[in-house]
């Protein structure tokens, strides 16, 4: 890897400067590097990782924040995918889920995801 991106293993709460609207009705699995959500018939995986940028000249400007989210179909349903930047953080979000009709709901958890940090 070109060391653009940095690993934030020194950090037990990797996510803090980011609010994600998922209910308690979800399971949560902490990978250590990144985190899952999981509903209770698993029809519905939300998976988040934090990459931070550091010295990545090509990636400044927000570059990431700028590309539009998209769906796609899967081996099991259908995958959302896409990445939220500010400042030096990336929050990357693939959601995976088999029923179509829960491509709404995907795109409205996206769009309520929240920057908290300074």
């Amino acid at each position: 890897m070109l060391h653009f991106f940095k690993k934030r293993k020194d950090d037990k709460n990797l996510f803090k400067n980011w609010q994600i609207p998922v209910d308690d009705h979800y399971r949560l699995i902490n990978n250590g590097d990144s985190i899952q959500f999981i509903n209770a018939d698993e029809s519905r995986i939300l998976y988040f990782s934090i990459l931070v940028i550091t010295n990545g000249p090509l990636l400044s400007g927000e570059t990431l924040a700028k590309k539009q989210p998209s769906v796609v179909r899967s081996e099991n349903g259908w995958q959302f995918k896409g990445a939220r930047q500010v400042g030096n953080e990336v929050l990357v979000c693939v959601f995976s889920f088999t029923n179509e009709s829960d491509e709404a709901w995907m795109k409205d958890l996206f769009a309520n995801i929240a920057y908290i940090g300074r």
